[in-house]
């Protein structure tokens, strides 16, 4: 269906002809009735387009800035990012269709127009319509409603770098987030990476997230559960004795728990420092009191000094190679304790989330199943400094190591052979057995 002539965008000849006019003095019914144009849109044309012309056109005095979401005004663009916002750019005002500033002038009020006043020279800005200027913005309108499609323009390297990363087993949103000071200028958002992966305009599929899966839903069980509080929680070690700063999980409270390859095979203990989101772990041969004790003592001599500072509370589960808390508590130095030990409720392991979450990134390398007693110590230091050295969201996008080093140093880090791997570096597709 063919447009009327009232629904035709204004040539380029019109424009001009409505400056004339309204130089002429002519209203916009008039001018309308020479054009064949509805009136109505006359004077839309003229409060849209209308140019402010003076020292004080800047964008940090329009009315609209606050709310302004406008961008890519420009045919060139030279930076996407600095590009989608255009009120913080200073040539913004000249062309933005949007520009909107307070004018006490009565004059201004009854004609709506500065084209046919005379006294316009002695005021410091104006609000005149000039053609020139009313095509510049109809082209600034046109680019900002249709910004050019960014992946058309991002360079290679920059599309190489994504799909690289996402095979690695980093998440979009870490990412994007972590980006080299080279790729800043053409970073996108995460909506717009996921779409990118679902089009397969890059060298990556849904394949490669690690977690953009579907889930079984295995329901409810309705067995009932033992959930009489032991002897360890009776004698004052329940979760509920911490204040309610420590349950903030401060430095000096961590959380415990172990990792199970295949049943009755060996595990690994687990240690879980919430401040930084840094964990550690150790492979046992089995669930034994006497075996977590063991680790503990052998994490205190290497530490030191630290492990106080780390370690003054632990909260494990009640799994029965936890309930010796006299054995964990015990220092290798004497009789005096070396933290304190406070369980959760049985089968409430919601109460510690920070090391249950982490263990959803362990699972990520060391799947359910696989034999543990098969990975070696040296791997096992690998696939701590690779969950070590990714970015935590809830940290501002920071690494644990990050964290841990900026506020205890490096000494502490050689201690537990953590060391850091820069993102364009980290994988975490890795083989388990040497």
């Amino acid at each position: 269906m063919s447009k009327t002539s009232d629904d035709r965008n204004l040539s380029d000849i019109e424009i001009a002809s409505i400056e004339q006019y309204l130089n002429d003095g002519k209203s916009p019914a008039e001018i309308g009735r020479l054009l064949g144009r509805d009136p109505s849109g006359i004077r839309k044309e003229i409060k849209n387009f209308s140019s402010f012309f003076g020292s004080r056109k800047i964008c940090d005095l329009c009315l609209n800035r606050k709310e302004c979401k406008i961008g890519f005004l420009c045919k060139n663009i030279r930076d996407y990012t600095r590009c989608s916002r255009c009120k913080d750019c200073q040539r913004a005002a000249v062309v933005c269709p949007g520009f909107r500033i307070s004018l006490e002038c009565d004059l201004l009020k009854k004609k709506h127009i500065c084209n046919t006043c005379q006294k316009r020279k002695n005021c410091e800005i104006t609000l005149r319509y000039i053609a020139y200027q009313a095509i510049l913005k109809h082209e600034a309108a046109q680019n900002a409603s249709h910004a050019p499609l960014k992946f058309e323009s991002l360079p290679q390297d920059f599309l190489d770098y994504l799909s690289d990363r996402i095979c690695a087993g980093i998440s979009p949103d870490i990412i994007l987030n972590r980006l080299p000071e080279r790729f800043l200028p053409y970073r996108i958002s995460v909506p717009t990476f996921y779409s990118y992966i679902d089009k397969g305009l890059l060298k990556c599929s849904n394949l490669d997230l690690k977690t953009k899966v579907s889930r079984s839903d295995y329901g409810t069980s309705e067995k009932r559960r033992n959930k009489t509080p032991g002897k360890h929680q009776l004698n004052g070690r329940s979760i509920e004795n911490l204040t309610e700063e420590e349950l903030e999980r401060p430095l000096g409270v961590a959380e415990m728990d172990t990792v199970e390859g295949i049943k009755g095979g060996a595990v690994l203990l687990t240690l879980m420092i919430p401040k930084y989101s840094l964990m550690m772990a150790f492979k046992m041969s089995g669930k034994s009191q006497a075996e977590v004790a063991l680790k503990l003592n052998i994490l205190e001599f290497k530490l030191g000094k630290y492990f106080k500072i780390l370690f003054s509370k632990i909260i494990p589960d009640n799994g029965s190679e936890f309930l010796d808390y006299e054995a964990l508590e015990k220092s290798i130095h004497g009789k005096q304790k070396r933290c304190q030990i406070y369980y959760t409720h049985p089968y409430a392991s919601y109460e510690k989330p920070y090391v249950e979450n982490n263990h959803i990134l362990l699972r990520w390398l060391i799947r359910k199943g696989f034999d543990i007693s098969l990975i070696s110590d040296e791997k096992i230091i690998e696939i701590l400094n690779i969950l070590n050295n990714y970015p935590r969201p809830d940290k501002g996008y920071r690494t644990p190591i990050e964290l841990m080093e900026e506020e205890l140093g490096k000494e502490v880090l050689k201690k537990l052979n953590l060391k850091k791997i820069p993102i364009e570096e980290l994988n975490l597709h890795i083989s388990l057995i040497d």
